[in-house]
């Protein structure tokens, strides 16, 4: 099975990735119910402890490569968080090291900022170039409105991030059709979408 594939399967089993920006959060992670991680806050101090531990908890680790401090946004960033830390992915808006991510083995998630239809168009310019594993819109909210556009370009795997607070978010968002939602809402961390209410 690839990573890619490996991924989608967690994804499927859970779709909600927690996306780690407080390090008093970090048992919280580590006891929720996510397959999937997002590392979007610590240092090159942490990071490598973070990515273990999550490991050893059975779980997927994405970082988010801009915002991890002292980690620089070049080739050599992209060799240590896959030989040192050991993650999975990294998520980043950088086509540059997207590219890199790929060339190295990693998964790749690129941020895909939805703000207004100039920034789409540049956006879809950008991910043509990077060719990512997963495209993530931000913010989430706006993937209904932009999922049909997205479809006539790319056919990668869709999550959403960003002003994602409440459980009908999620449930909209899904329906549109992401395959995950990434978000530092605790009260989503472990929500039960097999529930009918759901």
């Amino acid at each position: 099975m690839s990573l890619k594939e490996r991924f989608l399967e967690a994804l499927r089993f859970y779709p909600i990735i927690p996306s780690l920006r407080r390090e008093e959060a970090f048992s919280r992670v580590l006891a929720s119910r996510a397959c999937v991680v997002l590392i979007s806050s610590g240092t090159i101090f942490n990071l490598e402890e973070y990515s273990r531990e999550l490991r050893r908890h059975g779980k997927l680790v994405l970082v988010h490569v801009d915002l991890i401090g002292g980690l620089g946004r070049d080739q050599t960033a992209v060799r240590f968080l896959k030989e040192k830390a050991q993650v999975h992915g990294i998520v980043t808006p950088n086509s540059q090291l997207i590219i890199t991510g790929r060339k190295e083995g990693l998964l790749t998630v690129h941020r895909l900022f939805a703000h207004d239809s100039p920034s789409i168009e540049t956006g879809i310019r950008v991910l043509k170039q990077s060719k990512p594993d997963f495209i993530e819109v931000l913010p989430g909210v706006a993937l209904a409105q932009v999922v049909g556009y997205l479809r006539e370009h790319f056919q990668q795997p869709l999550i959403a991030a960003g002003l994602v607070k409440t459980v009908e978010d999620v449930r909209k968002i899904l329906q549109a059709g992401a395959v995950a939602v990434d978000t530092s809402a605790e009260n989503l961390w472990n929500l039960n979408i097999s529930e009918k209410e759901f």
